[in-house]
């Protein structure tokens, strides 16, 4: 099996681990006839009927596995984290074990999230709050999901879309393979992504400084035609696109250690199949990291206030815990916390515009720069990771009317009960 492939089998079998008490504990709720979470009923329905010898190996690997795999990250996430949470909290350490089995047992909370999702803190009233990770990437999502429609996952083909559609996007400069090889680079700053790429893994940044010459993400510098032969030879081991590279607005170029920040918004269709904006956070670079601003790449990120754009403090993504929370950049002492996002009401409009053009979807998690000029759409993902955003709530989405629209789109598809959610407002 090619790595990637196995790379993500064995994701999937994290999932179905973190999965397996809930799923047991909604059986045992059906065999009483208990009402029904409509969320809960689609996760355990689609959790107990694999499709297909790949899913049914996977869960039986998952179930196989529990054990060890509940006992190996929770000694490695707490060697990790336990003494740091320990002085911050005064929680100790065999404290934290014994909750992280709780909430695994109650909840299905993993010892990452745990984490993640400050659970040291009221966990045992928290966490079942949450939509967990191992919920929406088996389940929500890929029910959700119409298999043709819009090039939402396409980079190749977003930006055309887009243009097509009057949504300002960062354009593609060269597709490889596809374009003419020997198309030269223009005489600009270039960002390097590759097509199936998340998670800002293989982006290169390769500014021009001048004589020809672009200098690259480890300092080496080359030619426009050297640096085109390395794109080429580069596409063949995966298709890449090539796009400038945009600046960010003023106010946020004190915020990032180079990278462009970005803000990512997530927005979902209502009852009436309009999008609403449920909430946003910036993110940025800190530390060597030139390229991305991803907080699986190291980054770090802050809540915006829905309605007056302030920024909370920042902090990365928190399965490891010894950044901490921070009121200003950790390089360059630029303020975070309250600062306010420029253009923030500008950002929502552009992802409600453009959800509206990608209407086949019901999810969309939108990555939004904000340059000098306003708000450019970067990319949109259709299987969006809620963690960076439930990482900065005390009431998680499943409380939240995000919740009750998933609910609905279920029930709409036949896949979930009638029961509908209760919610709160966002925390």
């Amino acid at each position: 099996m090619p790595l990637p492939r196995l790379a993500n089998s064995a994701e999937r079998i994290v999932y179905r681990i973190a999965g397996l008490p809930i799923a047991v504990k909604a059986l045992v709720a059906a065999s009483k006839a208990r009402p029904a979470d409509p969320l809960r009923s689609a996760f355990t329905s689609r959790y107990w009927h694999p499709r297909g010898v790949a899913e049914t190996s996977e869960l039986l690997g998952g179930i196989i596995l529990t054990p060890i795999a509940i006992l190996a990250s929770l000694a490695w996430f707490t060697w990790r984290n336990g003494a740091v949470i320990r002085r911050r909290h005064g929680k100790s350490v065999p404290s934290q074990l014994a909750e992280q089995l709780r909430l695994y047992f109650s909840a299905g909370v993993l010892p990452p999230w745990y984490y993640i999702f400050s659970l040291h803190d009221e966990g045992a009233q928290r966490a079942p709050t949450f939509i967990e990770r191992f919920e929406t990437k088996t389940c929500y999502f890929r029910l959700l999901k119409q298999r043709k429609g819009t090039p939402l996952n396409d980079k190749t083909r977003f930006a055309e879309f887009c243009a097509a559609n009057g949504i300002r996007s960062v354009p593609t400069i060269l597709r490889l393979p596809g374009d003419d090889p020997q198309r030269p680079l223009p005489r600009r700053d270039l960002f390097v992504k590759p097509v199936s790429g998340r998670g800002g893994k293989g982006a290169e940044r390769w500014d021009y400084i001048g004589s020809q010459s672009f200098s690259g993400p480890h300092g080496e510098q080359l030619t426009r035609s050297a640096l085109l032969r390395r794109l080429v030879e580069r596409s063949r081991h995966g298709p890449i696109i090539v796009q400038p590279r945009m600046l960010p607005h003023p106010d946020l170029a004190t915020m990032t250690a180079g990278a462009l920040p970005t803000v990512r918004v997530l927005t979902c269709l209502n009852t009436q199949g309009e999008p609403e904006v449920i909430a946003g956070v910036v993110r940025t670079s800190l530390g060597k990291n030139r390229t991305v601003d991803n907080l699986h790449a190291g980054g770090i990120g802050a809540m915006i206030d829905f309605e007056l754009g302030t920024l909370s403090r920042a902090t990365n993504l928190g399965s490891d815990a010894r950044l901490g929370w921070l009121a200003v950049h950790p390089d360059s002492g630029a303020q975070i916390e309250g600062r306010v996002l420029p253009c923030w009401n500008e950002v929502k409009e552009c992802a409600v515009a453009a959800h509206r053009k990608f209407n086949d979807r019901v999810v969309i998690g939108w990555d939004i720069a904000v340059l000098e000029d306003g708000p450019i759409l970067i990319e949109g993902n259709g299987n969006p990771d809620l963690d960076i955003l439930q990482r900065f709530m005390r009431v998680g989405l499943r409380e939240h009317r995000f919740a009750e629209m998933l609910a609905h789109h279920l029930r709409e598809n036949g896949k979930a009960p009638a029961d509908r959610p209760k919610t709160r407002a966002l925390g």
